[in-house]
């Protein structure tokens, strides 16, 4: 699957100055969050590869695993603020291109990864991970029905566009005759879906234990809205599956999912009976944040191990 950012923009670059500033403020205003720190992540390598001794840069270049397609890094210095950029993720990495003559003359790839374009390792991005959820801006707008739809048994109208790695775990949303998010006592497992797809009013709070490096954990309460907030602001695909129907509840399991910067955060969530009724029930909810794409399978199984077997696709 390709995703294209950025068709075209204007580009300015200073060979001798200590910072870069590739990309005109037009292009930042319609570049949504994560594409901006990518944006960012370009500007701060360009200065490396400028600036540094040609056998250090190789090295670095190679530890990274940033390549050059074509053109090198002499190439650079020949891009100017008339040149079309573009911009596009490739599965699991980015190719960038500079064109001259409608063909490109540099191209540069990389991998989609979190630690590498945020200039974060995992510590410090998983310590920072609270004050980004309490950032967040407030949403514009809840999310519009989409994909496709079916009629379930008990006359609830399912809407689902994806599924991911576990065939339950899905971003199936449920409504009253197709337009109404479903919010009743009947129905918890629906309402439970709903929720974390930021359809609902209900604004419950959040007991958060975080894992942290070095099989630590750190404690803090949300609001689930602060929780929507930030999966809105770094456009996160959040996943839902309720793993576990109990006496005194559900337990459910939230993917939420960054496929530009290559990171999934895991949430068990523990929900109460009588949530629905209940305005002050607080969710449980254990989360290993920032984890790579192909380490979440065999991370969820160990933590299944003492629960119902679990069918990966």
């Amino acid at each position: 699957m390709v995703r294209r950012f950025v068709i075209s923009s204007m580009l300015l670059l200073s060979c001798t100055a200590v910072s870069a500033q590739l990309f005109s403020m037009e292009v930042r205003e319609a570049a949504e969050k994560q594409q901006q720190v990518v944006l960012d992540f370009l500007e701060r390598y360009f200065v490396d590869l400028l600036t540094q001794k040609e056998t250090t840069i190789e090295r670095k270049m190679m530890d990274d695993k940033v390549y050059f397609r074509k053109g090198g890094i002499k190439d650079l210095r020949h891009i100017n603020d008339t040149v079309p950029f573009a911009m596009n993720l490739l599965d699991r990495y980015y190719e960038v291109k500079w064109m001259q003559a409608d063909e490109p003359f540099v191209t540069l790839v990389f991998p989609a990864q979190y630690d590498l374009i945020l200039g974060l390792n995992q510590e410090h991005a998983q310590q920072q991970l609270k004050e980004a959820i309490l950032a967040a801006p407030p949403r514009e707008q809840k999310p519009q029905p989409r994909g496709t739809g079916k009629l379930l048994a008990d006359g609830v109208f399912q809407l689902m566009t994806d599924t991911f790695q576990l065939a339950s775990l899905t971003d199936a949303t449920y409504y009253y005759n197709k337009e109404e998010p479903v919010f009743d006592t009947n129905h918890p497992d629906y309402v439970a879906a709903n929720l974390f797809a930021g359809l609902l009013p209900a604004d419950y709070r959040m007991y958060v234990e975080q894992s942290v490096y070095g099989l630590q954990t750190i404690s803090y309460t949300l609001t689930l809205s602060q929780w929507l907030n930030y999966c809105a602001e770094w456009g996160l695909k959040v996943y839902f599956a309720i793993e576990e129907q109990r006496e005194d509840g559900l337990l459910a399991i939230v993917i939420a999912q960054c496929k530009e910067l290559g990171f999934n955060h895991l949430l068990s969530v523990t929900i109460p009976d009588k949530f629905v009724s209940d305005k002050n029930a607080v969710l449980k909810v254990r989360m290993t944040p920032y984890i790579p794409t192909h380490n979440l399978k065999n991370l969820y199984q160990q933590q299944s191990l003492n629960r119902r077997k679990i069918k990966w696709q």
